[in-house]
C-alpha cells in the first residue's frame, strides 16, 4: 500500500484539505485501507460526519482521526472503494500521477436518500453534478459506469437488485 507516500495539502477541489501522493500509483492497485471503527448507524455519533463511510445496509465506519478522513469526493474520481466485510480499501481506478489529489464518489457507496444525506459539490470537474447524495441519485448511465468499473460495493448492488426485481 502506498501510506507512507501519502500527505495532506490543501484541496484545489473542497476548499480544505485533501488527500495527495508524492508518487505515481499505477492503475487498479490498493493505496491505502480506511481505517475507521465499525458501528452501526445508530452507534455513531455524528453520522453527518463528513468522514463516515457506509460499508454495509446498516454498517458504518467511523471517523479514524487519521488520513482518511480527509479523501474528498468528486464527480470525476481517481479512486473507487473496494469493501470486504467490515474493512474497505481505497483503489486507484488508472494511473495517478504524484502530486494529485486522490478522490472517490461518495455516492458510490451510500443508500441514503436526498431526504436523509446531501451536499452542495463543489469539486469543479466538467461533468460536476452540483448536488450529491445516495447512489439511487446517480442518472442510470452513470450507475452502468460504475458498476462496470466495480466501483459499487456488493451490498449495495444486492440491495437495489433486490429491490427492483418484485
Amino acid at each position: 500500500m502506498y501510506n507512507s507516500h501519502l500527505k495532506l495539502a490543501a484541496s484545489k477541489f473542497a476548499g480544505g484539505q485533501g488527500v495527495f501522493t508524492e508518487v505515481d500509483i499505477p492503475a487498479n492497485v490498493p493505496i491505502m485501507e480506511l481505517t475507521g471503527t465499525p458501528m452501526s448507524e445508530e452507534n455513531l455519533i455524528d453520522s453527518n460526519h463528513d468522514a463516515v463511510l457506509q460499508i454495509g445496509h446498516d454498517l458504518f465506519l467511523s471517523p479514524s482521526g487519521e488520513l482518511d478522513d480527509h479523501l474528498n469526493h468528486s464527480c470525476n474520481p481517481n479512486c473507487k472503494l473496494y469493501i470486504v466485510g467490515n474493512r474497505a480499501f481505497l483503489y486507484s481506478l488508472y494511473f495517478i500521477r504524484a502530486k494529485s489529489e486522490l478522490t472517490f464518489d461518495y455516492s458510490s457507496s451510500s443508500t441514503d436518500t436526498h431526504d436523509t444525506w446531501n451536499m452542495d459539490c463543489k469539486c469543479g470537474a466538467f461533468t460536476c453534478r452540483k448536488i450529491i447524495s445516495g447512489y439511487d441519485y446517480l442518472d442510470d448511465t452513470l450507475k452502468e459506469e460504475y458498476k462496470n468499473k466495480a466501483m459499487i460495493p456488493l451490498f449495495m448492488i444486492n440491495q437495489f437488485f433486490q429491490r427492483n426485481r418484485h
